[in-house]
């Protein structure tokens, strides 16, 4: 491989990285006393904005020809994932929320053979019992963990995985940018009415929408899409599980959530699986909008 392109590689896994980083830190700003329909309403309305002004600028702003439809079901699954996952993030702790929602993307993995006829891997299989098994340490007795909180979390991680399921044929179609872009426009419809009460009643919570929807959201999606296009999809999955360990570590710090020995390794696994089932993936596999977005 060339230095220049090897360059051009580091660069975009730092980046990748930095950013999984700076989303692990997105439970401290959905805990607070802001309702969640309104957080994720104006996440997904700025979020829209910015990445609908990016895609102008880089010259890649295109209304879709086909797949309308399926981009409007998973505008509306997308919308209905943060929904639940804010909520679960306001009723357990970071640990049992993140180690739940991520089982989602590993159980993608395993799904994708009978789903999509994929030809799936060992990996996946494999990923998928050490989630659980990770998943089951965190969400123990005496762990933290709110009958509410899992309720909500299982949903999120559900829907989740049914978001990826639909969203990797239509990014082989349409592009990775424009799905990420036009279920983000769509969700914004689908959330206008609590957008509107956001910004009629939770107007000191515009700091929160800034970060979590113009920075979080669109800048970031913006930083994901550019750097992830020098990387294979499996070094960009592996990456991008820094994610959910770096809540747990933003919660410990600054939530004083301490989850304890068996909870630690039970996240650990969780973002282990991660990298097992991502390892199934190819040079030829088509990325799909990280977790978070």
């Amino acid at each position: 491989m060339p230095s220049g392109m090897r360059t051009t590689r580091a660069i975009a896994v730092l980046s990748l990285a930095l950013l999984a980083i700076a989303w692990g830190a997105i439970p401290l700003f959905v805990r607070t006393e802001t309702p969640p329909t309104h957080l994720v309403a104006m996440r997904v309305t700025l979020g829209a904005v910015v990445l609908l002004l990016f895609s102008a600028a880089t010259s890649r702003l295109t209304i879709p020809k086909i797949g309308k439809g399926r981009l409007v079901i998973v505008g509306v699954v997308l919308a209905a994932h943060w929904l639940f996952f804010f909520l679960s993030l306001n009723i357990t702790t970071v640990a049992v929320s993140l180690a739940i929602v991520y089982v989602g993307p590993v159980l993608a993995a395993a799904f994708s053979g009978p789903v999509l006829h994929e030809r799936v891997g060992w990996h996946a299989y494999a990923g998928l019992a050490v989630a659980v098994v990770g998943m089951l340490l965190v969400v123990r007795p005496g762990a933290g963990a709110t009958l509410g909180g899992v309720a909500a979390a299982g949903v999120s991680g559900v829907l989740l995985a049914v978001l990826m399921l639909l969203g990797k044929p239509l990014a082989a179609d349409l592009g990775g940018l424009v799905v990420a872009t036009w279920e983000l426009v769509v969700a914004s419809i689908v959330l206008a009415p609590f957008t509107v009460q956001a910004v009629r009643f939770s107007a000191d919570a515009w700091p929160q929408f800034l970060i979590l929807g113009a920075l979080f959201t669109g800048v970031a999606g913006a930083v994901y899409w550019s750097s992830m296009r020098q990387l294979p999809v499996a070094v960009v999955s592996v990456v991008m599980y820094l994610e959910p360990a770096a809540a747990v570590v933003w919660a410990a710090i600054f939530l004083s959530e301490q989850p304890d020995p068996l909870a630690w390794l039970g996240v650990g696994l969780v973002v282990a699986a991660g990298t097992i089932a991502s390892r199934g993936a190819t040079e030829e596999d088509v990325a799909v909008a990280p977790e978070i977005l």
